[in-house]
């Protein structure tokens, strides 16, 4: 219907032009992260589609002011141009009803109509951060917002990312963590019931002796296990997790503040749920341990370290046999109210990476979502394992 051209309701001042990007934003690729929320036909009357438009065109404005790099042009992967271009905006109308959308069984067919085209995890030709409103046929609405990959932060914001991870000048050295596209992988959404994880937290806790292991802990390893067994025969494989490192960062420090640490499965028997959690846990506590005493001023070299040992890991195996692992959970993105109610969906979109899982929040509050991503034949055999229903159930039924 419409694409507009969002600039921030206050100029950058000219000495803030410049926002250099860390080593951890070099070495994550400048792609557009994809986050939607979805909300049935608001109730009251006045929050019509172009109210909804204009409210969230002028937040935006308000919010570029302060996040005043991703109203700019990026540069070589070197630095920000804080030139104030702005922040694009569509207005979409779909001739369908949501539940089209939301009730589709594979979850990447029909969900990319909600974000700009050609936007979410591709290295975009426009603007840092794309947002579209889209208006469904029988009144429900979705949000969306495509953001140059950064991660989030809380108010009082710091643009200090090269005070702790001084920038690489000569980018040809940067580790190539690029993901592409595998083409014949599809997505599908597990629902995990509160009850579903309280039974294997019961088991990995008994069998394993970690104490209160989390919920992605415990559908991690089940994952893991019944997607290795979807491939066929055993192989070694390795699971690569991501973890944030705010604290030991600020909370409010913006741009990537993130690690990861790798587990290798080597034997069928570290596949059994409490094997896999014991490694899962052990591993994540000596990341942490490695970080827990470092200042600010070191914490560069460990991380780098840290990427070095973690990218030689990587480099070893076949690219098929290794899971990557990421969460939104606890970001609390279904406490977000735009003033017309919550969200019955918040949703990403997968990159169309074979191994990726991707665990989020339920709109419930009760269990947790996950978006797996597998080869498709190997996706047949997922979704019908009796053991991964028995925890788990597809979102949406074929």
């Amino acid at each position: 219907m419409s694409k507009k051209i969002i600039k921030p309701t206050s100029p950058t001042p000219s000495s803030l032009r410049r926002h250099n990007l860390s080593f951890l934003d070099q070495i994550v690729s400048p792609l557009h992260n994809p986050l939607a929320f979805f909300y049935p036909k608001p109730e009251n009357s006045s929050y019509d589609i172009n109210h909804i438009s204009t409210l969230l065109q002028n937040s935006l404005a308000n919010l570029l002011t302060s996040y005043y790099p991703f109203a700019g042009t990026y540069n070589d992967n070197i630095f920000i141009d804080c030139n104030d271009v702005g922040a694009e905006f569509f207005n979409v109308q779909l001739d369908i009803p949501i539940s089209e959308i939301l009730d589709h069984p594979y979850y990447n067919d029909d969900i990319n109509l909600v974000y700009p085209q050609g936007c979410p995890w591709n290295t975009y030709d426009g603007t840092l951060v794309v947002a579209q409103l889209t208006l469904f046929d029988c009144g429900g609405i979705a949000v969306s917002v495509c953001i140059s990959h950064s991660s989030h932060a809380k108010p009082s914001i710091l643009f200090d990312g090269t005070s702790f991870f001084p920038q690489v000048t000569d980018t040809s050295t940067l580790p190539d963590f690029d993901v592409r596209n595998d083409g014949n992988c599809v997505t599908r959404l597990f629902h995990f019931s509160s009850s579903g994880l309280d039974k294997l937290k019961i088991i990995a806790a008994a069998e394993s002796g970690v104490e209160n292991p989390s919920r992605v802990e415990v559908a991690t390893a089940l994952i893991h296990k019944h997607a290795m067994i979807a491939s066929g025969s055993f192989k070694p494989s390795l699971l690569c997790h991501i973890m944030g490192l705010r604290p030991p960062l600020p909370l409010n420090s913006i741009g990537n503040a993130c690690s990861f640490f790798v587990t290798s499965t080597q034997t069928e028997d570290d596949m059994k749920l409490s094997n896999s959690v014991a490694v899962l846990r052990k591993s994540k506590e000596q990341l942490r341990e490695k970080l827990k005493n470092v200042t600010q001023s070191d914490i560069f070299f460990k991380v780098l370290e840290i990427t070095q040992q973690g990218a030689e890991l990587l480099e070893c195996v076949n690219k098929d046999d290794v899971y990557k692992c990421s969460s939104l959970c606890n970001f609390g993105l279904y406490n977000m109210d735009f003033g017309w109610g919550k969200a019955i969906r918040v949703s990403s979109v997968s990159r169309g990476v074979k191994n990726q899982i991707f665990f989020m929040d339920s709109p419930t509050g009760n269990g947790m979502d996950v978006m797996v991503t597998l080869d498709e034949k190997e996706m047949e055999i997922f979704q019908s394992d009796k053991v991964i229903l028995e925890y788990a159930s597809p979102v949406v039924k074929m």
